[in-house]
């Protein structure tokens, strides 16, 4: 087992399944989440959700964000279509949205290249999205977040729509755990991993009342997935940085692992 201990903020089910994965790549983590998936709760988002759910045959391409927009989704799709419309082409951003569709048995049309940042960026640079003058285009997504799609879509000429499913919130015990886990007595050889801008968002507002924590926080190595987080990391105040070219678990560990191997 590696002397080294990687910090995981992923909202379950991810951390889970990330840490099982450095496990078995023979590296030690601890998880402690600093956003929780929570489904809109109330009655007027739950409202809109519903009826683009049932006007969804009128759309003609659908854009899944990530894998608990696919998982959200299916759930209200499932409970009104029981065989999805025909002459819909579905989008993913990123092979991990990909595959969590065709768990469901939906074909994926593009998802930005398996080897490229996987993000709404790549995904718009697909041939496929850049006729759509005239479109109608659904974004599953959770509340909030970038507008980049969106906005090009629009700049192209389609007509697009959110259906926002999901709320991203920190959770209760987030600080009391990041405590704990980076307390003088707990320290090991810690890189600490965020996988999104909203993570680090949250891992920054829980370290702020907590100077001597932030500060060795920011000492240590920071995975991140991607130029765009990097850039809010570095304003933030962490200068360590581990830039992997996605979120991907297989991009993510391999600059881990590189990393590692050279200190």
């Amino acid at each position: 087992m590696s002397e080294w201990r990687v910090l995981i903020t992923r909202p379950e089910p991810q951390a889970s399944l990330w840490q099982a994965r450095l496990g078995e790549a023979g590296l030690a983590s601890v998880v402690v989440p600093v956003m929780v998936i929570a489904a809109v709760s109330d009655p007027t988002r739950r409202e809109r959700v519903k009826q683009l759910i049932l006007n969804v045959d009128h759309y003609q391409k659908a854009i899944f964000v990530s894998r608990n927009a696919v998982t959200h989704a299916c759930e209200w799709l499932d409970a009104y279509w029981p065989q999805l419309p025909v002459g819909i082409e579905y989008f993913a951003v990123g092979s991990a949205t990909a595959r969590q569709l065709a768990h469901v048995d939906i074909k994926v049309t593009a998802l930005g290249g398996e080897d490229s940042a996987m993000n709404s960026e790549a995904l718009l640079a697909d041939p496929a999205l850049q006729q759509v003058a005239g479109e109608k285009v659904v974004i599953f997504r959770g509340v909030g977040g970038r507008d980049v799609l969106a906005a090009t879509l629009r700049e192209r000429g389609a007509r697009v729509d959110y259906c926002e499913l999901y709320h991203r919130e920190l959770p209760a015990e987030a600080e009391k755990q990041l405590l704990q886990a980076l307390a003088p007595a707990a320290r090991a050889h810690d890189i600490v991993t965020v996988h999104s801008g909203e993570s680090l968002q949250n891992l920054t507002a829980l370290l702020e009342p907590h100077a001597a924590l932030a500060d060795y926080a920011r000492t240590r190595p920071l995975l991140v997935p991607g130029e765009r987080v990097a850039g809010l990391a570095r304003k933030a105040g962490f200068n360590h940085l581990l830039v992997a070219h996605n979120a991907s678990d297989n991009a993510m560990l391999e600059t881990l692992q590189r990393y590692i191997d050279t200190h």
